[in-house]
Order: C-alpha cells, then sequence, then structure tokens
C-alpha cells in the first residue's frame, strides 16, 4: 500500500527524478479512482483500462517535462479526460457500418455522440465542483457508498454529506442549464 503522508505533489516531483517506486505508490493511489471517473466518460471497461494505462505509461515517458501549475489530482483527472475524449474521436473516426444498416446506424451514432456530448459536459461540470464536494459526490454516486459510509471514510458528519450532495447536485444542474444540456 502506499503512504497518506506524502502528498501527491512530492510524488511527481519524485518521478520527476527517475524514481519508479514513486511512480508506482501514484499509480497505486490513483489507477482505480481514475478508471472509475474515465469510465463514466466512456462506458466501457476494456476501454478505460486502456485509457488508463495509457496515461501512467504517458506520465512516465514524460517524467522529465512535468510541470504542475495546480494540485497534481485535478493534472491527472484533467490528464484522464484528455486521454478519453481522445478515446471517443478516436472511436468515432474509425466506426464503419454495413450499407444496408445505414439508417439504424446513423440514428444510433448521433444519440451516441448526444451521449457522449452530455457525458462530457457532466464531467466538466463535476470538475468545476470544490474538491471536497466534487469528492463526496463522486464516492456517493459513482462508487455508490451510503451517506454513512462516506462520513465514516471523510470523518465529517453525515449531515454535511447530505448537505454536500444537494450542493453539487444543484451546481451541476445550473452548470448543464447553462451548456445547454
Amino acid at each position: 500500500m502506499f503512504d497518506t503522508q506524502i502528498t501527491d505533489e512530492y510524488l511527481i516531483e519524485r518521478i520527476g527524478n527517475n524514481d519508479y517506486n514513486s511512480y508506482n505508490s501514484l499509480f497505486d493511489r490513483y489507477y482505480v479512482r481514475l478508471c472509475q471517473y474515465v469510465y463514466g466518460l466512456l462506458m466501457d471497461k476494456d476501454d478505460t483500462e486502456d485509457v488508463v494505462q495509457e496515461l501512467f505509461l504517458s506520465l512516465w515517458k514524460n517524467r522529465s517535462k512535468i510541470e504542475i501549475r495546480e494540485n497534481a489530482s485535478a493534472y491527472l483527472y484533467k490528464m484522464a479526460k484528455y486521454f478519453a475524449l481522445n478515446q471517443i474521436r478516436t472511436k468515432s473516426r474509425y466506426t464503419t457500418f454495413p450499407e444496408n444498416q445505414e439508417q439504424y446506424h446513423l440514428y444510433y451514432e448521433e444519440n451516441q455522440l448526444e451521449a457522449d456530448e452530455f457525458r462530457i459536459a457532466l464531467y466538466d461540470c463535476i470538475d468545476r465542483l470544490p474538491e471536497r464536494s466534487r469528492e463526496v459526490l463522486l464516492l456517493h454516486r459513482i462508487k455508490g457508498l451510503k451517506q454513512k459510509e462516506i462520513s465514516e471514510k471523510l470523518t465529517i458528519s453525515v449531515k454535511t454529506i447530505k448537505n454536500q450532495i444537494w450542493i453539487s447536485l444543484q451546481k451541476l444542474r445550473k452548470c448543464l442549464e447553462l451548456k445547454g444540456m
């Protein structure tokens, strides 16, 4: 397991200095979380794992060039979003259909693009939430944890959890409305 006292920023700095143990620690710390986030965008387990693995490979390959101007967690989630969007673009570019089913697939593709656009807009709005609100919302809605479980995990009251979820949902609704969703 990994030491939670060591900051993500410290691990990134160490990775930049070719420290493979720090790379493994960061991987262990974020792999599952990033997979959950990317799965919400792609809705495909294999593609999700490919994207997150590609992200970490890219992180290692470009370790000497990494400059983080924000917190490392936000940096990793933005990378994940970028790689996931790239995956969506690549897949839609190379999707071919038999001619006799063209009408059906065109309809399906339009609906899929709308769903992808909504999912991207939703996760963009989630990214804009304050860190604690985002964490609570993802634990509740993505991981499926009960409010009491989240309360115990984050050592904050159940009432605070309820408020965080309610406020987050209100902010998401407003953000999506502004995006025309």
